[in-house]
């Protein structure tokens, strides 16, 4: 292995090391709220609602895989997602340098993450999923409790 390459994998390491603990605890929270809940976002488990990143995950997936033209229609803001990301990656571990305007892109995908929710709730919800309530949710459930409770008193 050449010595950039040494230099490249070396930066991954340390950020590895430096967020691993972080992506152990994703990582496990992932797990425990799909079994618990058969769900991901949270937004979903507690009030029932899809949330303005509904389809990313899925979207990277069909990104990654080559599927573009499903990735685009799960969520068409991974493409911008992807491009950021391919950006930050290629500046902080080939180039060795800070990723300039990264706040403003971050800034730009939570606008478009935010305008595509709104004009697919009005587009799809109820109807189509992954646009849908999801009755069993946290709220529900404490909604009817505190009515079992009061037709108890």
């Amino acid at each position: 292995m050449g010595k950039y390459m040494k230099t490249v994998c070396g930066r991954i390491t340390a950020d590895v090391k430096q967020y691993g603990m972080t992506g152990a605890a994703l990582l496990l929270y992932t797990i425990v709220v799909n079994l618990v809940f058969h769900a991901f976002c949270p937004l979903v488990i507690f009030c029932g609602l899809p949330c303005p990143g509904c389809g990313v995950t899925r979207a990277t997936v069909c990104f990654l895989a080559g599927r573009w033209q499903q990735a685009w229609q799960l969520n068409p803001v991974i493409f911008p997602i992807m491009i950021t990301s391919a950006y930050f990656a290629w500046n902080r571990y080939f180039r060795g340098r800070k990723a300039k305007g990264l706040k403003g892109c971050l800034v730009l995908i939570a606008a478009l993450l935010v305008i595509v929710y709104l004009v697919r709730m009005s587009m799809y919800f109820p109807v189509r999923e992954p646009y849908i309530y999801k009755e069993d949710n946290v709220m529900a459930h404490f909604y009817t409790m505190i009515r079992i409770i009061k037709s108890a008193l």
